[in-house]
Formats: C-alpha cells, structure tokens, sequence
C-alpha cells in the first residue's frame, strides 16, 4: 500500500510538474509572439512612411542641402557611415581576435590577471556610448589634435566595439572540441599552425557574428559621432588627406547621425523615415551578405 500510495504522489507530482511547464512555455510563448508584433508595427509603419522615398534615386545619390526642409539626398552620410564602418573594423577586429586567441589559446585561466582583465572587458561592455564619445572628445580631438573628424569617431568607435568583438570571438574559439587540437598536434602542428587552419577556420563563422553584431552597433550609434566626429554635412568626406589627420580628416555624419538631425533640427517629414528605412536595410544587407558569403561556407569547413 506504501509503494501504491508513493507511485501515485510522484504521478501526481509529475503531473503538476508537466503543467508548471506547459504553462511557462505558454508565457514565455506569448512574450515572444508580443514581442516580434509590436517590433513588426514598428517596422510596418516605418516603411509605410518611408519606403517610397527611401530608394529613390534623388534621395539615394544627391548630396545634403541643408536648410530647415533639407531638400537634399544622402550620400554623404551614407558614404560616412561606410568610412566608420572600414575605420572601427580596422582597429577592433585585428585587436579584438588577437586578444580572444590570446585568452583562450595562451592564457593562464587561473590567473588573477586574466580574471581581471574579463572583468574589465565584461565592464567596458556595459558602459554608455556617451562616456566613449566624451573620451573620444577628450582624447582623440583635443589631445592627438585629430579635431573633429571620422578619423576621431571611428577610433571612439572601435573601442565601443572592442568588447563584443572579444567576448564573441572568445566564445566562437572555445566552443571548439578539444579533440580538434588533439588531432592537429597528433599530425606534428604546432600552436600556431593548429590556431590558424583549425580553431579559427572552425569557429569563422561565430567571429564574423559578433563582427556583423557589432557593425550594427556601430552604424546605430549617434552621441559618440556627435562629440568625437562632428556632424558637418558640407562636402564629400574623403578618405586620405594631406593635412593632419592623414586618414578620414574631414568632419561627418552618418546616417544615425544624420537621422537625429533630421528629427530634431529640421522641418523633414517623411525624409526622416526615410533615412530610418535606408539604415535597417543595411544592416540587414551587412548581416545576409556575411551569413551567405562566409558563415555557410567557413561553418561546412569547420565540420
């Protein structure tokens, strides 16, 4: 009778257990589906606003005119957000996957070094894009005489980035089997050659997603431009110069920035939308482009 009576409270225990579970899911089911329809109106009726003269080819390909309607297109702050997006790459992609090998591949795990440094870069995560605009105003336009320039917002830039960029790629790199390792050095390869044509090729695909997470992060950032790289709007922003700062010395916008200027400084309508339009669909772009063209490919040889 004991053992009937023990069978029929874990019965029911499991039962009530199910249930528990079933109605978690349910919730966690609609917060989801909440979720993916308020961003869906969101992206409805940004599109519904802009979309007809978002690509259009005036808008697309004429410069900024200025004035309170801003009757003028947006090449130059596309072509600036494509300059911040070479420049900050430029200095945090090299940087950040070196120092994900090195802490992976190198460091010492116990280490009370390595223990800190984590947990500066878990910091470094976490803080405002206004405290990096500002050491960006204080460091690279006032200090180094960069002046306001997308030479000093790209550098901000890419220290924002870094962090992610580390985080992600560390994860990628020591989500790779032991066994992976074991087999290269089985073969006669060393350390470096196993981290180049095994770890790296196998986790490819994991980097390049924290590098697109991070491109779009970058292209969606505004208070940092503004206090590190300007906001001028008044011609072609080049990418070499030959007066100080030699690479990207001209002051400029990009589209987030652009965007924020438009909503609050001009009379634009629909422009506004507009520019809203142009910037998700390049980020969308950036992360199909590197999911077709690298993802698949390095994630089979990774296999």
């Amino acid at each position: 009778m004991t053992k009937a009576f023990l069978q029929k409270s874990q019965n029911i225990c499991t039962k009530n257990n199910r249930l528990k579970e079933k109605v978690a899911f349910g919730f966690l089911f609609f917060c989801a589906f909440l979720v993916l329809c308020l961003l869906g109106l969101t992206l409805i009726y940004i599109f519904s606003k802009g979309l007809k003269e978002a690509f259009s080819w005036h808008y697309l390909f004429s410069a900024p005119m200025g004035g309170r309607s801003d009757t003028g297109g947006i090449l130059y702050p596309l072509i600036g957000t494509l300059y911040l997006i070479l420049g900050a790459l430029a200095i945090a992609a090299p940087i950040g996957i070196s120092s994900a090998i090195y802490l992976n591949e190198y460091a010492d795990q116990n280490s009370k070094y390595i223990k800190t440094a984590r947990f500066a870069i878990d910091s470094l995560a976490g803080i405002p894009s206004v405290i990096y605009g500002l050491f960006g105003l204080a460091f690279f336009v006032s200090f180094l005489s960069f002046k306001h320039s997308l030479l000093s917002g790209s550098l901000s830039v890419g220290i924002m980035i870094l962090p992610l960029i580390i985080r992600t790629a560390e994860e990628a790199i020591k989500s790779i089997p032991q066994s992976y390792r074991d087999a290269s050095y089985a073969l006669g390869a060393n350390k470096v050659q196993t981290i180049f044509k095994v770890v790296l090729p196998s986790s490819i695909s994991g980097i390049l997603t924290g590098i697109m997470l991070s491109i779009g992060r970058a292209i969606s950032e505004s208070a940092v431009l503004i206090l590190a790289a300007g906001g001028s709007i008044t011609a072609l922003p080049r990418l070499f110069g030959f007066d100080f700062p030699f690479v990207l010395p001209d002051s400029g916008r990009t589209l987030a920035v652009h965007l924020y200027y438009q909503a609050t400084s001009y009379d634009a309508g629909e422009k506004v939308f507009a520019t809203a339009v142009v910037l998700i669909v390049l980020v969308l772009i950036l992360n199909l482009v590197a999911f077709f063209s690298f993802g698949k490919k390095f994630s089979i040889r990774g296999k």
